[in-house]
């Protein structure tokens, strides 16, 4: 899935520019198209995104030619990303990128918020987020302290409907763009979770059903550690959808252990659908998790 992917402020521009280096490539192509837009000159300089992708707007400026700029340039998106922070600059600014986009693209635009809860009144924070998700197809939150793990899960979701022309293997339940779309949803809010294990190279002296056993039991503990560490907190019992993606080690990812991770998502919530799918990576030395609740309509911000 290849997303144009927007930072808005210092702290989106630093988020952009982290997707920018450590973003996920498939067929050597990056699957985050990375912008940055920036109202502080000084800081123009010191985000690391190609210099023609940095754009300064001052204050209270008008976006159209910010816009008109990045689709002049043809690329190929099936979704954009908006990236903001939680001041009240940046959200406008973003209300109103997010505006113009989805009046010019039939694609949907996603908002992921960034939330530092120190200096922002709860009954203003709540009012700008909600200007958010107004004005955005799909709403992910994450705190400042989650950042790294989001982009880690952001990885693993970009990867849903491409296909390495190289390696020309399939998972176990492909999953495709369409899956993911289809979990998110315009009504309340999404949040992710993700867990990564190494794995060990030699295991010949494992009989293959202690083997297949171990690697069952290491995705249901993924998948809890993913569950306990969301990038937002919220009560999942209202979530309405998740979606359950693993990649990685083909050899290390099972049918058992997708089964049971399944169910122990269910039993979270039993009105709420689930979806699956895995990514394989051959010869990867990692398995990762993401697990993807929303429609969320409890947040907690203490």
């Amino acid at each position: 899935m290849r997303l144009l992917t927007i930072g808005v402020g210092t702290k989106g521009a630093e988020i952009s520019s982290l997707l920018h280096k450590k973003g996920v490539k498939v067929n050597r192509i990056p699957l985050f198209r990375c912008y940055a837009i920036l109202n502080d000159i000084e800081h123009v300089g010191r985000v690391k995104l190609n210099e023609r992708n940095k754009f300064y707007l001052p204050k209270n400026s008008d976006v159209t030619g910010v816009i008109n700029e990045i689709m002049s340039r043809y690329e190929i998106h099936e979704g954009a990303m908006l990236i903001t922070s939680v001041s009240e600059e940046d959200v406008n600014v973003t209300v109103e990128l997010s505006r113009k986009l989805r009046e010019i693209l039939d694609d949907p635009v996603m908002v992921l918020c960034v939330l530092s809860l120190k200096d922002v009144d709860s009954g203003e924070l709540r009012n700008r987020i909600r200007r958010l998700k107004e004005f955005s197809d799909y709403l992910i939150l994450t705190r400042e302290e989650s950042v790294n793990g989001c982009v880690e899960a952001l990885n693993v979701l970009a990867r849903v409907g491409e296909i390495d022309l190289k390696r020309r293997i399939a998972g176990e339940v492909v999953v495709d763009t369409s899956d993911l779309f289809n979990a998110l949803t315009r009504d309340g809010f999404t949040v992710l979770g993700q867990s990564k294990r190494s794995v060990p190279i030699f295991k010949f002296f494992m009989k293959r059903s202690q083997l297949l056993a171990l690697r069952t039991q290491r995705m249901v503990e993924m998948v809890k550690d993913a569950v306990r560490n969301l990038s937002f907190d919220g009560d999942i019992e209202s979530a309405k959808s998740s979606l359950i993606v693993f990649a990685g080690n083909p050899d290390e990812i099972t049918m058992d252990g997708l089964f049971a991770s399944i169910s122990f998502v269910e039993s979270l919530n039993e009105d709420m659908v689930v979806r699956y799918g895995d990514y394989p990576i051959p010869k990867a030395r990692f398995v990762s998790v993401v697990v993807l609740f929303s429609g969320l309509r409890k947040i907690k911000f203490d």
